[in-house]
């Protein structure tokens, strides 16, 4: 079966990973990271333990720890693709890390929980991995739709911008970006303390998310009808969001037909966000629908990845 050898590795694997990371996760799938973003968090405090210094001096410091950050994991994994012998290995175990685990829907799930049993002090404390935005005087409506567009970004952001850049570059480009999100999550410049400390971070993240974000939003809108998701961004003013995040949430909002968006507060600080949908005020069923949404996602990504390899090896083996 000479075939074989000549198939694409990389969606190979791609398609393992995928596999793995919806059926067979494993409870620390995201342990590496978990552990990296603690000693980013105390890398951030080291060098940038007050805010009373220039917005350059603090920019300055951000990009140089980020370039530490980034230069010293790309390196040292680089050389252990150098030493090993099965590089293929080496790229599949850094996309299943990358990947990670489905706990954010999990989590996302008892929050619908918590709001259905109108247990709502218990869902704001269940939605506190998932949300950076003040949780406290959020009411059902507004923990609902943060939920929501937390699920929504999580798909695009933790999913499909990991594939693209793996079918891009292999375990090297999706490390890289999954360091950026690490970094951007924990330096998030919405917080005062980073504004201009992780703007770097912040900055690259945005530019490395943005196919997952489209990518993500274009799936969404095939799903549910490419017209009211296109009406709902055309409707949304550049007020805050920029354009893959306005196009994903104005997707989810026509799929929900629900309404998203809208002003939050991090820190105290309210942040102006355009609003995007004209349906009902989400709540808890919503949260559960958009799980589906993503699990539909999720599946037919595995469904074109079976077709695609299915495609090349029959190819090959109607020319053998």
């Amino acid at each position: 079966m000479q075939w074989l050898n000549a198939l694409p590795p990389w969606p190979v694997l791609a398609l393992l990973a995928l596999l793995a990371s919806r059926w067979l996760t494993l409870p620390g799938a995201r342990a590496p990271f978990h552990g990296l973003a603690i000693l980013l968090k105390r890398l951030g405090n080291k060098v940038h333990p007050d805010i009373s210094r220039s917005r350059f001096q603090q920019q300055l410091s951000g990009t140089l720890a980020l370039l530490l950050v980034l230069t010293l994991s790309l390196a040292i994994t680089f050389g252990f693709y150098l030493v090993s012998e099965l590089p293929l290995v080496l790229d599949a175990l850094i996309l299943y890390f990358c990947l990670g685990s489905r706990l954010s829907l999990q989590q996302a799930a008892l929050v619908a929980d918590g709001i259905k049993r109108q247990q709502l002090t218990l869902a704001r404390e269940r939605a506190k991995p998932l949300l950076l935005r003040d949780r406290q005087q959020l009411s059902a409506m507004g923990l609902s739709k943060a939920c929501i567009e937390s699920v929504l970004h999580y798909n695009a952001a933790q999913l499909i911008a990991v594939l693209f850049w793996f079918l891009i570059g292999g375990g090297l480009l999706a490390l890289a970006y999954t360091l950026l999100q690490v970094a951007a999550r924990q330096w998030n410049s919405k917080l005062a303390h980073f504004r201009y400390f992780g703007r770097a971070a912040a900055r690259c993240y945005q530019w490395a998310v943005a196919p997952g974000l489209i990518i993500s939003a274009i799936l969404l809108a095939v799903q549910t009808g490419l017209v009211k998701a296109w009406r709902n961004f055309r409707h949304a003013g550049a007020l805050y969001l920029n354009i893959p995040s306005r196009l994903l949430l104005a997707a989810g909002a026509s799929a929900l037909n629900s309404q998203l968006g809208g002003p939050a507060f991090y820190a105290g600080i309210k942040i102006s966000r355009q609003r995007l949908g004209s349906g009902t005020e989400p709540g808890a069923n919503d949260i559960l629908r958009a799980i589906l949404l993503v699990n539909a996602q999720q599946t037919a990504l595995i469904m074109l990845f079976c077709s695609v390899l299915a495609s090349y090896i029959a190819s090959i083996i109607l020319l053998a």
